[in-house]
C-alpha cells in the first residue's frame, strides 16, 4: 500500500548494530527511519518531537525504564502503534506488554519478511482503527446532539452509552453509569403497572412509542414516551438494545389543559343546549297556547259576531243595512279562515291528537294545493306513538324544508320518506328543483343572512339527531335527518 510504504518509523534499540540492521531493512522496504535511540527517555522525547507513524520498541533497554515504561508514557501523549522487539518472551513480560496494547511482537533474531508483514499488519490495523474511531466520533456527536434520550445496553442490561439528554433525564452521567445495569440506574414502569419494565433487554423485535414512567436518580417520576431497538450481529443474535425516550411532561400538561378547556367548552355547550331546548319547548308551548287561544277564544268571539250579524236579517232593515251586514259577515268569514290557518301553522292540533304522519300529510297536502307542487309521502307503520319532542322536531323540519322548496327551489315535485329502523326515525325530503350551494348557504347563515339551515340543524342536534344536506346547482336537494328513538 502506498500510504504504508511512506510510513515514518522510530527505532528504539540499545544494541547499535541491531538498530542499524533494522534501519537498513526498513529503508530497503521503502520506509523512512526517523531516528534510532537506545533508552526509554530518548524514545519518549523523540516520539513526542517527531510524531512517528510507528515505533519499533525493544523491551529490554539500558537504564531504570524499559520499553514497556516508555510505551506507557508515549501513549499518554498521543496514540501511535508500537511493535515490541525482544529476545525474551517470558509470561510476566508478555502480560506487562499486553497492558500497553501493542500492535505486534518480533522475536530476535527477526526475519526481514516477518518484519515487513508485522509492520504492514500494524499500519493497516491502525488505519482501520482510525477510521473506526472517526466513525465513532461522528456517531457519538450525532447521538449526543439528538433531542431525545438514548441509552445503549448490552444483552445483560449493562449501560454502554448515554447521551446528554439521557443524562439529564436520569440524573446520571455516562461516566458514573457506564457498565452499571440499567435496572440499578433508574426504574421504568408502564403507566398501568407496578412492575419494572425489562422486557426490552431480551426482546428481538423493535418496539415503538409506548408510554411509561421513569424514576430517576433524584427519585423524581417523569412520564416518557419510549421505543427500543435490538442490536443484532450478522447471525441475528441479540447483542444489546438501544432505548430511545423523551420527556412528555409538557405534553401531558398541555393535554390536561386541553382536556380541562374541552370539558369547560363541553359543559358550556351542554348548558347552551339545555337553554335552547328549554327555549324551544317554551316556544312550542306558547305556540300551542296561542293557537288554541286564536282558535277557541278569538274564533268563538268572531263566530258569535257572525251569528249576531246574520240575526239582523230576521228583522226589518233597509237595503243599505242589508249590504253592510252582508259585507261584515263576509269579512268575519275571511278573518275566521285566516285565524284558523295561523292557528294550524303555529301548532296543528292533529299533531297532538293524531300524531306525526297525519299532521305531515295534512300540512303537505295543504302546501301542495297552495303552491301547485306535486307531493308524495312514503311511510311505514310505527311500533308506537313517537315522543312529543321527536314529533315536533320532525314536523318543523318538514315545514321548513317545504317552505324553502316553495320560496327558492323552483321544484315541480317533492318526495318525503319516513320510516323507523335500528331504533332511529329516518326522514328524507327530496325535490327536483334547481338546487343550491350548501357551503355558501352555511356561510350566509353564519353571517346571519339566512337561518333556515342552522335552525333545522339546531333543532335536530338538541334531541341528539343528525342532519345531512346534499345539493348542487341544477341537481335538486336531498335532506336526510335521523332521530334517536332509544333515548326517548
Amino acid at each position: 500500500m502506498e500510504e504504508q510504504a511512506k510510513a515514518n518509523i522510530l527505532i528504539v534499540e540499545d544494541e547499535r548494530i541491531v538498530a542499524m540492521d533494522i534501519a537498513a531493512s526498513l529503508r530497503s522496504l521503502g520506509y523512512k527511519v526517523l531516528g534510532m535511540v537506545s533508552s526509554a527517555d530518548e524514545a519518549i522525547e523523540s516520539a513526542l518531537s517527531t510524531k512517528p507513524d510507528l515505533i519499533l520498541m525493544d523491551i529490554r533497554l539500558k537504564g531504570e525504564k524499559d520499553g514497556i515504561n516508555a510505551a506507557e508514557q508515549i501513549h499518554q501523549s498521543f496514540d501511535v502503534p508500537i511493535i515490541y522487539l525482544t529476545a525474551y518472551a517470558d509470561e510476566h513480560t508478555l502480560q506487562r506488554a499486553k497492558l500497553t496494547e501493542p500492535y505486534g511482537y518480533l522475536l530476535k533474531p527477526y526475519e526481514k519478511r516477518v518484519l515487513h508483514s508485522t509492520i504492514e499488519m500494524a499500519l493497516y490495523k491502525k488505519l482501520i482503527e482510525n477510521k473506526l474511531k472517526e466513525s465513532e466520533r461522528w456517531l457519538s456527536t450525532i447521538l449526543k446532539s439528538i433531542g431525545e434520550a438514548i441509552i445503549a445496553v448490552d444483552i445483560s442490561g449493562n449501560i454502554q452509552f448515554m447521551n446528554a439528554v439521557a443524562e439529564k433525564l436520569t440524573g446520571w452521567t455516562q461516566d458514573s453509569a457506564l457498565k452499571n445495569n440499567i435496572k440499578d440506574i433508574f426504574n421504568i414502569k408502564r403507566n398501568d403497572s407496578e412492575e419494572q419494565l425489562t422486557n426490552f433487554l431480551s426482546d428481538e423485535k423493535q418496539f415503538s412509542l409506548e408510554e411509561a414512567i421513569i424514576t430517576n436518580r433524584q427519585n423524581n417520576q417523569i412520564p416518557i414516551e419510549y421505543s427500543f431497538f435490538p442490536i443484532q450481529d450478522d447471525n441475528k443474535n441479540l447483542k444489546g438494545t438501544v432505548l430511545i425516550f423523551r420527556d412528555i411532561s409538557e405534553q401531558r400538561k398541555a393535554e390536561l389543559e386541553k382536556e380541562k378547556l374541552f370539558n369547560r367548552v363541553r359543559d358550556t355547550q351542554e348548558r347552551l343546549r339545555a337553554l335552547s331546548r328549554r327555549l324551544m319547548e317554551v316556544q312550542e308551548r306558547e305556540a300551542r297556547n296561542l293557537a288554541r287561544e286564536l282558535h277557541d277564544e278569538i274564533g268563538q268571539v268572531l263566530t258569535a259576531i257572525k251569528i249576531n250579524l246574520q240575526t239582523i236579517f230576521r228583522y226589518p232593515h233597509t237595503q243599505e243595512v242589508d249590504y253592510h251586514v252582508k259585507e261584515s259577515v263576509e269579512l268575519v268569514d275571511t278573518v275566521l279562515k285566516q285565524i284558523r290557518n295561523i292557528s294550524l301553522d303555529l301548532r296543528p292540533s292533529m299533531l297532538d291528537d293524531l300524531g306525526l304522519v297525519p299532521a305531515i300529510r295534512w300540512y303537505v297536502d295543504k302546501q301542495s294545493q297552495r303552491s301547485g307542487i306535486e307531493s308524495k309521502i312514503n311511510n311505514h307503520e310505527f311500533s308506537k306513538r313517537l315522543n312529543n319532542n321527536i314529533e315536533i322536531t320532525c314536523f318543523r323540519i318538514v315545514q321548513e324544508a317545504f317552505t324553502n322548496v316553495i320560496k327558492h327551489s323552483g321544484a315541480s315535485s317533492i318526495l318525503i320518506d319516513l320510516w323507523e329502523e335500528d331504533e332511529k326515525l329516518h326522514l328524507v325530503i327530496q325535490d327536483d328543483g334547481k338546487g343550491f350551494n350548501v357551503y355558501g348557504a352555511l356561510k350566509k347563515a353564519l353571517r346571519g343572512e339566512s337561518i333556515g339551515i342552522l335552525g333545522m340543524q339546531e333543532r335536530i342536534e338538541l334531541i341528539g339527531g343528525e342532519l345531512k344536506i346534499d345539493s348542487s346547482e341544477g341537481a335538486g336537494t336531498k335532506i336526510t335527518a335521523t332521530f334517536p328513538l332509544k333515548e326517548f
